[in-house]
């Protein structure tokens, strides 16, 4: 066999191989999904009979279990039409404000005040079941995403550091504490999204958040295997958090995905939710390490072949 032909043959075979590679990686969609209409789209029970779960919700709010509420708002920006409050179990309600449309509940209903007729309604609008599934597979995908951004330890905080030529930066952070976070936005293109990964179990946010203000809706925080989760300060950004209970007297502008949210005498949430959400972005695959490794081997026999022949 002349070095040509050999060339013709192998190179067919090599490329072959790296395609079904990179075929078998596709890339990461990161969209919210059933939870992008929602401020905060809650999977169990929100609050207790003895403190309200949230303060201000100013989107829509959704849960699987049961929701309690007092003192508080919800839907004030939201736009008219769907229930802004949807309570998968009971839905108990002090004092507070419903408002620009209806809220549904799916078991039993307990107010203490008045409301227009035809607020309430009983139904199961949404399969949190279904949701549960698909954004807990979303958050453990995300994890696995590679880092091409760096953390910088800085004083009692971290400076993120981007690659100013891509679309989607990954940043992989393992500490309880996301205190003090600042974006280098030096190094950031100005449409850019950020995604925060973070494998710690218990996670509180807290102190200052510099320099997201502009990337709000292109933020997300990803904690996939935190089981509590806290903030306690003024950020931007969305929080997928699917096996967490999450308390809070802070305000988050984006969205809350969470388990649960904690109330109780000494860990209750007055937390704040704006209206805003994450813009769903696609990441691209890498190629796995094996499709390189294939690569190499390929080449390296080729190169054998030819220069025995050339002997």
């Amino acid at each position: 066999m002349t070095p040509t032909s050999f060339s013709t043959r192998l190179l067919p075979a090599i490329f072959a191989l790296l395609g079904a590679g990179a075929a078998g990686a596709a890339p990461t969609v990161i969209d919210l999904g059933p939870a992008n209409a929602y401020s905060a789209f809650i999977f169990g029970n929100v609050g207790n009979a003895a403190h309200s779960g949230f303060r201000d919700i100013e989107g829509r709010l959704a849960a699987g279990g049961n929701v309690f509420l007092n003192g508080f708002s919800v839907g004030e920006k939201s736009a008219p039409g769907a229930p802004v409050l949807v309570a998968g179990g009971n839905l108990t309600i002090g004092t507070g404000n419903i408002a620009h449309g209806s809220a549904a509940y799916g078991q039993n209903l307990q107010t203490n005040q008045w409301f227009a007729p035809g607020t309430f309604a009983q139904g199961q609008p949404i399969n949190f079941a279904a949701a549960q599934n698909q954004l807990s597979a979303l958050s453990g995908s995300v994890a696995k995403l590679k880092a091409n951004g760096s953390v910088v330890s800085v004083n009692s905080g971290y400076t993120l550091i981007g690659d100013k030529n891509a679309d989607v930066n990954v940043f992989n952070i393992d500490s309880s504490s996301l205190k003090n976070l600042t974006l280098d936005l030096s190094s950031l293109k100005s449409t850019a999204h950020i995604i925060i990964n973070d494998r710690a179990s218990s996670i509180d946010l807290s102190g200052g958040f510099t320099g997201f203000s502009g990337f709000a809706d292109r933020t997300l925080f990803n904690f996939a295997d935190a089981t509590s989760a806290s903030l306690s300060t003024y950020a931007w950004g969305s929080i997928l958090a699917p096996k967490a209970t999450f308390s809070g007297t802070g305000h988050l502008e984006g969205s809350l995905i969470a388990n649960a949210v904690a109330a109780t005498a000494q860990n209750f949430s007055t937390v704040e939710i704006g209206v805003g959400g994450f813009r769903p972005v696609s990441v691209s695959a890498v190629p796995e390490p094996e499709s390189y490794a294939m690569l190499l081997a390929g080449l390296g026999l080729m190169g054998f072949m030819l220069h025995r022949k050339a002997a």
